[in-house]
């Protein structure tokens, strides 16, 4: 492995998804046994993704008679190639929450000697990470002698740093204020403050390790005592009217790590792997293995069903009373459910024509003769991949 600040030449450009499926034979082949079952069921997903496997449609060129196959999408969150539709309607749907007020991206971070442990129990280190900097930030914002107010907060799980290493931790964004204890006003917070980094840091540390004697205490043994005695990492920093921050919090939840970025495979047989070092800004890249590639992304596959996104205080979703509590403070319309917007009636003058129905999606365009092309079949997972008619003979 080395790294470097400037690009190489010589290479050629492979996309990622195109690699993971090129190594991934020889990985599995190499490490066998040893891939945990969830990283092994994630990836043969992922090979599978755009592939007569997972079934598709068949066009017709109306025109030309040429024939295109579009296989089907594996639609899992951790693949390259998927996800950024479902990316932009998550960002639209909660850029809706948004309140008229100042935010705050605040990001709690575990110190090094956890994350190997934490890699290896990820359905209790990662619900403990979200729980524990939830309640910490949660518990000083209510302090009456902090800002004595209960918090709103959307988060969302990072594990990897800029280069891929496992570095799990949490984005919060949390209004710049919060509901008084007694609910009965907004209570602001200061533009550039909302609570002390270095006391909420401390109480995250303290809250964790509770957490862990309840949920693993095995685990303390094999912990360093100097992790419960240095001080973690919470940074908090102004974040505007929320959107910025949210379009970033956007690229996490529907894809892990890597995208499917076009990167150099050099000619020595590796790749490289370009990023920005976060101290200064400046362009850098590190070249690896192919199999060190594809074991850096696995790492930050997640357990089955496990939510990267939660919302916490009067941002959960069962706390709806609150949240239009805190809207009508802040003038702003109660959000509905479904049930009560199914219930409300308009009366007749206040009834519009419907919108107009979005137009269908477009059909693939021929690689011939560029025209659209027409849907003659369709086939499921499992069953023979549809044939193209015969042509009569001229």
């Amino acid at each position: 492995m080395s790294v470097s600040d400037a690009p190489g030449a010589g290479g050629r450009t492979i996309r990622f998804h195109d690699l993971l499926r090129q190594e991934a034979p020889a990985y599995l082949e190499r490490f066998g046994a040893a891939v945990p079952p969830r990283q092994r069921e994630v990836l043969t997903k992922l090979l599978a993704c755009r592939t007569p496997a997972l079934g598709g449609e068949l066009f017709a060129c109306p025109t030309c008679g040429a024939f295109h196959y579009a296989y089907h999408s594996c639609n899992d969150r951790h693949c390259p190639r998927c996800g950024q539709t479902d990316a932009d309607a998550w960002r639209a749907d909660h850029a809706a929450l948004l309140l008229p007020t100042p935010y705050f991206l605040v990001t709690f971070t575990l110190p090094e000697p956890l994350r190997a442990w934490l890699r290896s129990h990820p359905s209790v280190g990662l619900d403990l990470l979200f729980a524990s900097s939830a309640q910490a930030l949660q518990e000083l914002a209510a302090n009456p002698r902090r800002l004595g107010a209960s918090l709103g907060m959307l988060g969302v799980l990072h594990t990897w740093s800029r280069t891929l290493i496992y570095h799990p931790h949490v984005h919060y964004l949390v209004p710049a204020g919060g509901l008084s204890l007694d609910q009965r006003q907004w209570i602001p917070s200061r533009p550039q403050f909302l609570v002390h980094v270095h006391p909420l840091a401390d109480h995250f540390r303290t809250r964790f390790r509770h957490g862990l004697e309840r949920a693993a205490p095995e685990a303390l043994a094999t912990l360093p005592a100097r992790v419960w005695k240095t001080r973690w990492v919470v940074h908090s920093q102004p974040a505007g009217s929320g959107e910025h921050a949210l379009r970033y919090l956007s690229r996490y939840v529907f894809k892990t790590a890597t995208g499917n970025r076009p990167l150099e495979l050099r000619p020595d047989g590796r790749v490289r792997w370009p990023y920005r070092e976060s101290a200064t800004g400046r362009a850098a890249h590190l070249d690896l293995e192919p199999g060190e590639l594809v074991r850096r992304f696995l790492q930050h596959v997640l357990p089955a069903g496990f939510h990267r996104v939660r919302r916490f205080g009067w941002l959960h979703p069962a706390a709806r009373p609150k949240l239009n509590r805190v809207r009508a403070l802040l003038h702003q319309a109660p959000l509905l459910t479904d049930a009560e917007r199914a219930a409300w009636q308009p009366p007749d003058d206040a009834l519009e024509p419907p919108e107009p129905l979005p137009p269908p999606d477009r059909a693939p365009v021929c690689p011939r003769c560029q025209r659209p092309m027409t849907r003659i079949g369709s086939w499921r997972p499992g069953h023979p991949q549809l044939r193209p008619p015969a042509r009569a003979p001229p």
